[in-house]
């Protein structure tokens, strides 16, 4: 991933006391220590800024720098001239003041003072655009710093590694997923992330053919040790396998950071196959990949990789329950291994084996209840500017569930706010969302809200179920 560069400046009025100045020296060596362990660059301004010019060269000198995010730090009061002409720089940035020197007598520093100034600053005098910015408040270790800024730098890492980001789309749209047709226009607009159609089924298959045996039978190897194989049967893995290792070869050369498979219409009635354990192999390798074609829900997990650094995978919704407030999460059959729990990853028929003669050992689909614990499910919607997620936890491992990738979510929060099933499904048709959802096992929803905010997502409306229609 590319890191952020993150600047650090300190402003300062003449007349308060200078005795937190020595801080700065302080806190460079602290957020270089963290820099080691949130993954940015620290670009630090020596020299404390008094006046205006000062300001405007420190400007420039991050500018030039091309920093992510700009820290500027309060040791006292900063005249608001000053913080106004830093505020311009071409980036986000976060105001961070420094707790007084004592409770009672003369303010020594006036921090907070000027914290609120500079905020207002940020919002009042920047007309055309907002000025996009976040405060933090007091020592580098206390709670109003440190995990504050740790969220800012996970949100901005993924802005970062979403810019220019290549999805390679292998395949046509699944036959009646027209709800997944995006302008890839406007999500290069809105996200800067770029969906590029170069290769098709047929060509996944050629270059399959082409894989040397010797490193086809080593990676079967692997997977023998580590799968079972149930119904599919060894020739239909050892296909998957070839394909695995073709679009891992293809995201190596056209620097890919994820993709979108359409196993059907074109893979099932030529081999008989879905590319079910392909995506799972290849989301197991941190190569994001959706299924049937659906470029934004691919988008939308990598942005969920960005975030937790975790492997994700695309499911549907295929039930709710009342009775304990739950949904089922499942998918035919793509994910990965690191998401089962003790009882493995079988590889198995798909289900529409059970009921299509035409396709009656259409294999391999990857057979697997989620382990217990978090999971966040989040998409982009219209085009990109739009979001939901919502949060809850897997559970109950022997509640009956279909055959494929699947698990059962309590505990449901949308938006970080508890919500009941059918509330929650209610919102999700009602609202007209699309039918895939992304998900990763942890609770990602701080880091989506802040996303969402650099970004200037949009959240779309929660909607509680009635028996009526309602405005």
């Amino acid at each position: 991933m590319k890191k952020l560069k993150v600047g650090f400046a300190a402003g300062f009025m003449e007349g308060f006391s200078e005795e937190k100045l020595k801080d700065f020296t302080v806190y460079q060596k602290k957020l270089a220590s963290l820099s080691k362990d949130l993954n940015f660059e620290l670009i630090t301004y020596k020299d404390i800024v008094i006046t205006v010019p000062q300001a405007v060269k420190a400007r420039i000198f991050m500018e030039k720098n091309q920093v992510d995010f700009l820290l500027l730090f309060h040791p006292s009061y900063i005249h608001g001239d000053l913080v106004y002409e830093i505020l311009k720089v071409d980036a986000p940035v976060g105001l961070w003041a420094i707790e007084e020197l004592r409770d009672t007598g003369p303010m020594p520093l006036a921090a907070m003072v000027s914290l609120e100034q500079n905020c207002s600053i940020a919002v009042h005098n920047f007309l055309k655009e907002k000025k996009k910015f976040k405060w933090f408040f007091g020592d580098i270790e206390g709670k109003y710093f440190k995990e504050r800024f740790k969220i800012t730098m996970k949100a901005l890492g993924a802005v970062k590694n979403l810019k220019n980001a290549r999805i390679g789309q292998i395949g046509k749209l699944a036959d009646g997923h027209i709800n997944h047709k995006v302008d890839t226009r406007q999500v290069y607009a809105n996200l800067g992330v770029d969906v590029i159609r170069d290769y098709e089924v047929e060509d996944i298959l050629e270059l399959a053919d082409k894989i040397p045996l010797d490193e086809v039978e080593k990676e079967m190897a692997g997977v023998e040790d580590s799968c079972t194989i149930g119904k599919a049967s060894r020739e239909k893995v050892l296909d998957s396998v070839k394909m695995y290792l073709a679009v891992k070869e293809i995201c190596q050369k056209e620097d890919y950071s994820g993709i979108a498979f359409s196993c059907w219409p074109k893979l099932m009635p030529k081999k008989e196959m879905v590319s079910c354990f392909v995506n799972s192999k290849l989301n197991s390798d941190g190569i994001v990949t959706g299924c049937e074609a659906d470029a934004l829900s691919t988008i939308s997990m990598l942005i969920l990789k960005y975030l937790t650094g975790n492997i994700t995978a695309v499911m549907d919704l295929s039930r709710f329950d009342e009775d304990d407030n739950s949904l089922m999460l499942w998918h035919c059959g793509s994910a990965p291994l690191e998401m089962a729990n003790k009882k493995g990853l079988t590889l198995d028929k798909h289900y529409f084996a059970e009921y299509s003669e035409s396709v009656a050992n259409c294999a391999p689909i990857t057979d697997l209840v989620f382990r217990e614990g978090d999971v966040t499910v989040f998409r982009l919607l219209k085009e990109s500017g739009h979001f939901y997620y919502f949060t809850g936890k897997f559970f109950d491992q022997d509640k009956p569930s279909f055959n494929g990738s699947r698990g059962w979510v309590n505990e449901l929060k949308l938006y970080g706010e508890p919500i009941n099933t059918m509330d929650l499904a209610n919102t999700m048709l009602s609202n007209g969302l699309a039918h895939h959802f992304p998900m990763v096992m942890a609770d990602a929803g701080k880091y989506l809200e802040e996303f969402a905010y650099w970004t200037g997502l949009k959240k779309i409306k929660r909607l509680d179920y009635r028996d009526y229609l309602y405005v």
